[in-house]
């Protein structure tokens, strides 16, 4: 009764126009590949993801105001909310539209927040393993030539579902366009484009989570991802992009190839198959290369990290993916974000702890590559970032509530963030056409006496009035200094109680915030 009671007064809150924050439609550039705001801006976008792999198909979560309060404290500005087909089209050509009530309401309070939502059409093993899709288009398919687990013996774990010729046998169904089954995937995602569209708080729709390369025991050529990638996943991607098309042309689509199908660029069978974006280059600005990165070899929650285990997942297959992804993108245009990573439970005060070291290795990388992300999985209500209790577990957050860029009014070039020392730099060329200020989240759990800006002479600091973590840079308004903006330009924070650090540096400090 208190969960319908809540979602009632969202539900009026947003009807009566005071819920929706003014977020900026995103874009992005076909080129260059970041995402831009209206103004012109480079954002980069730091969150989780929150699945609800089952009825109610929502995370109930969700709708606890004092959690996403929390997320908005931590400086997370998105949010992948699962998109779950099965709980909007639980009978074919029947829509749940309490279900999208809710889920527009969720959208709508995060962005209230000043968090962007990726909605993801999340499955796994298609049906094996929970309803990915709803059991109707599972029950329109033939039956595979093979009773599962075939040619497995058993499945010990969800993961060798893929395996099963059930699994990949419907996949192939689904490519195929059996009885239409890729065209009410279209449809599915027609209607929730057509519900949500308005929403610029919306960031983009993602159409399938780990797509499968369909029956390779018909065809075991799809296991080359290249190859599974060009003659399945790609062509189904363009079909069901053309039906979110006719209903809503702006928001961002996400697409992603088959989870090893990154690990070498698109040119030739291992890579990811894909050579163009959904529907084209046309959409280059509108379209985003989805991608998970879990080392293979690392067994999360372990007591000691093997040197050759990470040596393998952090000097040879992490970057090596990450390259991957930065070639593809060069051919295909548009942007990237690094969806899923995680399954890790870090202890930020202990750096030897593998889980830490492992979690660490991917938010420093992310940062190098200037490169967003969701960290999987924190549902508000798991005990993730909160113990059974609900108290906030402050050592596993601070490892993801990281000071950040969130918006740069020009082309950031660098940035970093130290964990032990709380030391952050950016380094960016200014636009000073671009009159909105770049934004610096800086979270109060690394500076809790405090923490002090240090800039290049050109660049003047304010913070927000209302939440002194948003730290907002500008260039000086004179001639003199705004002619010398094509220089690269310098923001530097450190813990206030720092003051060898800033004694060193005195003369470019510019401002120094208490709580």
């Amino acid at each position: 009764m208190a969960e319908v009671q809540l979602l009632l007064a969202l539900c009026c809150m947003v009807s009566a126009g005071v819920c929706v924050a003014a977020l900026s439609r995103i874009s992005v550039h076909p080129d260059d590949h970041w995402f831009l705001d209206d103004s012109g801006r480079v954002r980069i976008f730091h969150g989780i993801n929150a699945v609800q792999k089952g009825f109610p198909w929502y995370p109930v979560a969700l709708l606890n105001q004092s959690r996403l309060d929390e997320l908005q404290s931590w400086g997370f500005n998105a949010l992948r909310l699962g998109m779950m087909w099965t709980g909007t089209e639980p009978q074919e050509g029947r829509y749940n539209h309490t279900y999208m009530s809710i889920v527009r309401n969720i959208t709508a309070e995060l962005g209230r927040r000043g968090i962007f939502t990726i909605l993801d059409m999340h499955q796994d093993a298609l049906d094996s393993f929970y309803d990915g899709v709803p059991p109707w288009l599972v029950a329109s398919f033939p039956p595979p030539d093979h009773p599962y687990p075939w040619p497995l013996k058993n499945v010990t774990g969800w993961g060798e579902n893929y395996f099963t010729q059930r699994c990949s046998h419907n996949f192939q169904c689904l490519y195929d366009n059996y009885k239409g089954a890729a065209d009410k995937m279209g449809a599915f995602w027609k209607y929730v484009a057509s519900e949500l569209s308005n929403q610029t708080t919306v960031l983009g729709y993602e159409l399938i989570n780990e797509p499968w390369i369909g029956d390779w025991t018909r065809d075991p050529e799809l296991l080359l991802p290249g190859h599974g990638g060009k003659k399945n996943l790609s062509p189904l991607h363009d079909h069901v992009g053309r039906a979110i098309r006719t209903a809503d042309n702006e928001t961002l689509i996400f697409y992603e190839p088959a989870t090893w199908g990154y690990i070498f660029s698109q040119d030739g069978v291992l890579g990811s198959g894909f050579d163009h974006v959904p529907g084209g280059s046309a959409y280059r600005n509108r379209s985003v290369f989805s991608y998970h990165y879990y080392c293979w070899l690392y067994h999360y929650g372990k007591q000691e990290y093997p040197v050759y285990e990470k040596v393998l997942c952090d000097d040879i297959l992490g970057p090596k993916l990450f390259s991957a992804v930065q070639e593809d993108l060069k051919t295909l245009g548009g942007g990237s974000f690094l969806t899923e990573f995680g399954l890790c439970f870090p202890n930020a005060s202990d750096p030897s702890y593998p889980d830490t070291v492992e979690c660490g290795f991917v938010l420093e990388k992310a940062d190098s590559l200037l490169q967003s992300w969701t960290y999987w999985d924190a549902t508000p209500g798991s005990r993730v970032f909160w113990d059974p209790t609900g108290r906030a577990i402050p050592e596993r957050i601070s490892m993801f509530a990281r000071t950040y860029a969130r918006a740069v009014a020009g082309i950031p070039t660098e940035m970093t963030f130290d964990l032990d020392t709380s030391h952050f730099q950016l380094t960016f060329t200014p636009n000073p056409s671009i009159k909105d200020p770049t934004e610096i989240f800086v979270p109060r759990m690394h500076y809790k006496k405090g923490y002090t800006v240090m800039t290049s002479a050109e660049m003047e600091c304010t913070v927000d009035e209302k939440d002194r973590s948003l730290l907002y840079i500008r260039p000086k308004q004179t001639n003199q200094v705004r002619a010398f903006l094509t220089d690269a330009s310098t923001v530097t924070v450190v813990p206030s109680i720092n003051a060898t650090f800033i004694n060193t540096i005195t003369g470019n400090v510019c401002l120094k915030v208490n709580w």
